[in-house]
């Protein structure tokens, strides 16, 4: 059984930050709870999982997800929880239906956050319909991915950030960045067989600048007992282009979606997300 841990303010003190992402960092998240020295495990700066501000979801309740805010759901109608799951099965993709490209947005399902706040989606990615673990073959250069999108509080206003796992054309095994900016997107990747699972952890830091920070790692699916060890994306943590203008709060959450038909049917997964804000 799958079971959320607290994150450390370790968390965001990482090997690949450079000095200018660590003050960034520190100065995103100043609400953490110090328990006095004796209910400490050695060795351990825990955190208070009931302070507010927190949540998690590892998607143990069978069938719709619980208390999120859905952006589009005709784009994408069959997503639930399956087996401890998010599970997106998308089936049909006829015009680009599912699409977040430019002025097209799909399906979202999401969660309120405010500046600073650090959104985590664990062994995220594509898979088949028979086994969201085993992700679909390549073939034909398909543009298929499921990942994270920050969108802005106004569903009508078209702009976003998201970063995606799966198949980008010939770049199979992918994490793609994208930043849409009043419906004109700008988008690159990380490269050919970086993700080889199909699947990868995503980290986004939202900074008191409203900046966004982005990190990625191989999916560690013992993260209970082995610490993370998160790349920027790119080297830098910055996606492409410009980030939108965004407010006070914006929603975090999940998106699956292809351009074209082909590679499809597939399903999007996520083991599950943790926010703190």
């Amino acid at each position: 059984m799958k079971k959320l841990l607290s994150i450390g303010i370790s968390t965001f003190m990482l090997f690949s930050c450079s000095t200018d992402k660590i003050d960034a960092l520190e100065e995103a998240i100043d609400n953490t709870i110090e328990l006095p020295d004796e209910e400490k495990a050695p060795d351990e700066n825990p955190v208070d999982d009931t302070e507010a501000g927190y949540f998690t979801d590892s998607f143990d309740t069978e069938g719709d997800l619980i208390d999120y805010v859905t952006n589009n759901a005709a784009a994408l109608p069959n997503v639930s929880s399956v087996d401890g799951r998010y599970k997106a099965v998308l089936d049909d993709n006829t015009n680009n239906i599912t699409l977040h490209f430019h002025e097209d947005q799909g399906r979202i399902d999401a969660k309120l956050v405010t500046f600073p706040f650090e959104f985590i989606a664990r062994n995220i990615g594509i898979g088949t319909l028979a086994d969201s673990q085993t992700a679909p073959s390549p073939n034909g250069n398909p543009y298929l991915f499921s990942g994270v999108q920050v969108h802005h509080k106004d569903f009508n206003s078209i702009n976003s950030t998201h970063v995606v796992v799966g198949h980008r054309g010939g770049a199979e095994f992918t994490i793609e960045g994208k930043n849409t900016v009043d419906g004109s997107s700008s988008v690159n990747d990380i490269g050919a067989n970086t993700a080889p699972a199909g699947r990868a952890d995503i980290r986004i830091v939202g900074t008191e600048e409203r900046e966004l920070i982005i990190y990625w790692q191989t999916p560690n699916l013992d993260y209970e007992t082995v610490e993370d060890t998160w790349n920027l994306y790119r080297d830098t943590g910055d996606l492409p282009g410009a980030t939108p203008a965004y407010g006070e709060e914006v929603y975090v959450g999940l998106i699956t979606y292809a351009y074209g038909q082909t590679g499809v049917p597939f399903v999007g997964t996520c083991d599950a997300i943790e926010i703190r804000d």
